[in-house]
């Protein structure tokens, strides 16, 4: 089961191999469904302080990952991408020019 769930956390590992422990960190939990048919997986990733959370229940242990990985991955893809705008935003602000404040004038 950890050889599985270490090949299937491979997109998150790809996110984090680079930060130190303090910074990211993921769990995973497997355990029986309360039908006792279907597998539960929890993946819990703390990356530079959010955390991310996945679910998933399905009839295999393989299935169940993939899908509860596959939706980590998506929250820290897409609150990678919304700080991204908002930084590109703030950068935008700070590039712009008043020129009328200016002591010194073109042409003058």
């Amino acid at each position: 089961m950890k050889a599985l769930a270490e090949q299937k956390l491979t997109p998150l590992l790809a996110h984090v191999e680079q930060r130190s422990r303090e910074e990211a960190d993921i769990r995973v939990v497997m355990d029986r469904s309360d039908d006792h048919d279907k597998l539960l997986v929890k993946v819990e990733a703390t990356i530079e302080g959010k955390m991310y959370f996945g679910d998933e229940t399905d009839f295999t242990l393989e299935s169940a990952l993939i899908g509860a990985v596959d939706e980590v991955d998506k929250q820290y893809l897409k609150d990678k991408e919304k700080t991204k705008e908002r930084d590109w935003e703030k950068n935008r602000e700070l590039k712009r020019f008043d020129g009328g404040d200016s002591d010194t004038s073109l042409g003058a």
